[in-house]
């Protein structure tokens, strides 16, 4: 089987039922499975533990004789060949839509004070439509890119009547960044991995490091990030989902944590897991609770 102009060979896959063809992989080892019922992605090196049925990271390094793992699945994911995806730059609300937060019973119910809202850039949303959503009595919390240049924004509601908690702009780049990752750096040893912005602002308060997958699962440009965050600064990925990340369906048990702790190892890391309480989140955690769980951490 040889590879075609584009560089990829479009095979069945190894890892499923494969009715047709749904799997490729790369001249440089970096595959995916297309189907919806598998959707397995990584490098070479996950490629071929899995299929060696292979227990130990070390040994595949020592078998490929490998001492870093660092695919690029952006160029896979894209359009076009040589062309990553593209998406929408929303406009941050203006004044008098947006004022500088005060007092937000919100914040201070998880003890999150001045400081989180300056290191966040976060406003008070008073009212008015912006980037085709409704920001009335909301937090406004814009978000950047690793480079911190402003890509969009995102609001959480306060009315306990509003039909949804959190909302972005449609179109935005929501599953190509990460919540917070403009501001980590080599100032501890881990970065927890968590859902929400929310979260983000708890373990931060907390003196950790944090950054947000604005979802329980992370895409192809966000495990990127995250390994290039952890190469970058020398950290351990903490894999820390909210409660219900882990649930049964169908009589069967989903540990999406599990799942993205799984995706990480693909790109040579070693994640840590944290399962939480099926009542807990990050962003409801206690002090206390945070000690408990940072003494699992290796």
């Amino acid at each position: 089987m040889a590879f075609n102009s584009s560089g990829q060979i479009h095979t069945r896959c190894p890892f499923h039922n494969d009715n047709s063809p749904s799997f490729s992989i790369r001249e440089d080892g970096v595959f995916v499975c297309g189907s919806p019922k598998c959707g397995i992605r990584g490098s070479f090196a996950y490629f071929y533990k899995l299929m060696e049925h292979i227990e130990s990271w070390a040994q595949v390094y020592k078998d490929l004789r490998l001492t870093n793992v660092t695919p690029d699945l952006e160029e896979l994911f894209a359009e076009k060949k040589g062309e990553t995806k593209k998406y929408w730059v929303s406009d941050f609300p203006q004044p008098p839509m947006i004022e500088p937060i005060r007092s937000i019973k919100y914040l201070v119910d998880r003890g999150l004070g001045p400081d989180i809202v300056s290191r966040y850039h976060l406003w008070y949303g008073v009212g008015g439509m912006s980037a085709g959503i409704t920001i009335s009595d909301s937090i406004v919390a814009p978000v950047y890119d690793l480079n911190e240049a402003y890509v969009t924004f995102q609001v959480r509601y306060l009315a306990p009547s509003a039909p949804q908690r959190w909302k972005m702009p449609s179109g935005s780049a929501a599953q190509t960044i990460l919540y917070g990752g403009w501001l980590v750096g080599p100032t501890s040893k881990h970065l927890w991995i968590v859902e929400g912005a929310s979260d983000v602002w708890k373990l931060s308060s907390f003196g950790a490091q944090a950054v947000g997958l604005f979802t329980s699962k992370a895409s192809a440009s966000q495990l990127n990030r995250i390994r290039d965050l952890c190469i970058c600064h020398s950290l351990q990925p903490v894999v820390c989902l909210d409660g219900d990340a882990r649930f049964v369906k169908d009589g069967k048990e989903i540990d999406l944590g599990l799942k993205v702790a799984n995706e990480l190892a693909a790109f040579g890391l070693d994640a840590h897991l944290i399962h939480l309480d099926k009542t807990e989140d990050p962003g409801s955690l206690a002090y206390d609770r945070f000690q408990e769980l940072t003494e699992t951490l290796s």
